[in-house]
């Protein structure tokens, strides 16, 4: 897995790289230019022929954009910087830079305040804008004549090219502060930054590629970041090659709680995406009048019929029953489509403490858990809690608007105040374990925003528990696996018909793909 930085993280890998590493800025400068111009490369075959007009500030990314300005220039590429500062007020390993360049014969045009006909005239005229205005210390809103430019480049219409994050863009937090670049290719440098994948701002960058500047791995290791992004090759590692000398028991036994009268597609679809996924076996415990609909469908789930309230939902007589199958069960997965009706919440609350497997807790089981948040403290290490922001909010009390603001700081925390895992679902879901490790999810789309897809979640990180995965890895896998399988159809069909079946039948795709 990759680690995701914030900007005072990335500052602080640059000082270790030069004072325990003898890997000075200006090597680091110089990699990244070179990592510039190289991305520009393999996106345009024609790139010899292309007019690249690079816009440079005064900080390090400015310094990163003038050693692009010479190695494009060297090649005979028709290149322009303009510079918005004077030459002569450069500092350190940007002045170096713009000095080579300007002995170089780069042309150079400084400008401290907004000459329009001068910036309309180079934007029309150029094919490529590379936006090396700002990089990743920003913390405010952009203002005079940075904000001008930026306001231009957009208006431009031209192939834009942001080195490390869109100049306006906060790094650190996914959020939108004022006006901003609007790239069609991101190059980040070393290593991902927060808000490459963090949302509204990750939906702002346009193709995000990663290039090495010289930071080396042990330098990265030394840092015990605590932020990561999965990759597909991670998830390669984690699947085993299945014995020829194996049976339905060798795959795991999953029990199913779910459903109630109305809602037993939920059940259906949580034990269907748990089959799908990989276990031997899946029971599904609902309520009677239920299971009388889904005992023939689907055919390879075992039903058990529970008792029912009069509104057709968990009884609490039930308990005995429910507890006698989650015995010797790999996994139980609880939650989807149970309701809040008051005698089902009590159920709920009365047998999670009682499951001494690894417990997956989704919606209504969430929900129940809500009313009862001291209910917590008694569930496993292992358990899993996969809420929406509004879940989030009802079990952790705090406003969703806080939660939408620092969705790594609350799942972190909430995390490790209550020795839990949890995914925090949306785009670009965070998952974190209870030592506080937190992963973002960088698979998913906006078709995914539809009924039951939160169901196939639930089912997939059951089967994955049941395989053997822990179930820290069972959050991760399953969560990038199910964005990967609704990534898939979306490409094939479209986003906007995509429903909660079709992750089903395009699973295996996606099980082909990481499988070989």
């Amino acid at each position: 897995m990759k680690k995701v930085l914030t900007s005072k993280e990335m500052q602080e890998i640059d000082a270790i790289a030069a004072s325990h590493y003898d890997i000075d800025g200006l090597k680091l400068m110089k990699n990244a230019g070179k990592g510039i111009v190289s991305q520009i490369k393999r996106r345009f075959d024609d790139f010899i022929n292309k007019r690249i007009l690079i816009f440079c500030g005064k900080g390090n990314n400015g310094g990163d954009g003038f050693v692009a300005a010479c190695l494009f220039f060297n090649m005979g590429v028709s290149v322009k910087v303009i510079l918005l500062e004077k030459l002569i007020n450069l500092k350190g390993n940007t002045s170096i830079n713009a000095k080579l360049a300007f002995n170089l014969g780069v042309n150079i045009v400084e400008i401290e305040e907004v000459q329009s006909d001068l910036l309309q005239y180079n934007l029309g005229s150029c094919d490529i804008i590379i936006d090396a205005l700002l990089g990743t210390g920003l913390t405010r809103p952009v203002e005079g004549i940075y904000k001008q430019v930026i306001e231009q480049i957009n208006q431009s219409q031209k192939f834009v090219v942001s080195v490390d994050i869109p100049s306006g863009l906060d790094s650190d937090t996914g959020l939108l502060k004022g006006v901003f670049i609007l790239a069609d290719l991101t190059i980040g440098l070393a290593l991902p930054k927060r808000s490459h994948l963090l949302f509204p701002s990750a939906g702002l960058i346009g193709e995000l590629q990663i290039v090495d500047i010289g930071i080396t791995q042990n330098i990265i290791d030394s840092q015990n970041l605590e932020l990561q992004v999965t990759e597909e090759a991670d998830l390669r590692n984690w699947f085993q090659k299945r014995s020829a000398n194996s049976h339905k028991g060798s795959y795991g036994h999953v029990l199913v709680i779910a459903g109630s009268r109305g809602k037993g597609g939920a059940a259906g679809l949580t034990s269907l995406a748990a089959l799908r996924m990989g276990c031997g076996l899946v029971t599904l415990a609902l309520p009677e009048s239920c299971q009388k609909t889904l005992e023939f469908h689907p055919l390879e789930v075992i039903t058990v019929p529970v008792p029912e309230t009069a509104l057709g939902t968990f009884a609490l007589s039930s308990k005995e029953v429910l507890l006698s199958h989650a015995k010797g069960k790999a996994a139980v997965a609880i939650g989807p489509g149970i309701s809040t009706e008051p005698e089902t919440v009590q159920l709920i609350n009365e047998i999670l403490p009682l499951i001494d497997c690894p417990l997956i807790i989704d919606a209504d089981g969430i929900n129940a858990i809500a009313q009862n948040k001291n209910l917590i403290s008694k569930l496993g290490i292992e358990t899993i809690l996969t809420p929406h922001p509004k879940e989030m909010s009802r079990i952790s009390g705090i406003e969703i608007s806080k939660i939408l603001k620092n969705r790594v700081e609350v799942t972190r925390q909430f995390a490790l105040d209550n020795s839990v895992n949890i995914i925090l679902k949306g785009a670009s879901s965070i998952i974190c374990q209870p030592n506080g490790m937190t992963t973002i999810n960088p698979t998913g789309n906006p078709g995914m925003a539809t009924a039951g897809t939160g169901d196939i979640l639930t089912g997939i990180i059951a089967s994955l528990i049941a395989q053997g995965f822990s179930s820290p890895k069972s959050a991760i896998a399953g969560t990038y696996l199910h964005g990967l399988t609704g990534d898939i159809y979306a490409k094939e069909e479209s986003q906007t018909n995509l429903i909660a079946g079709d992750l089903l039948r395009t699973l295996p795709k996606s099980m082909k793909r990481i499988l070989h």
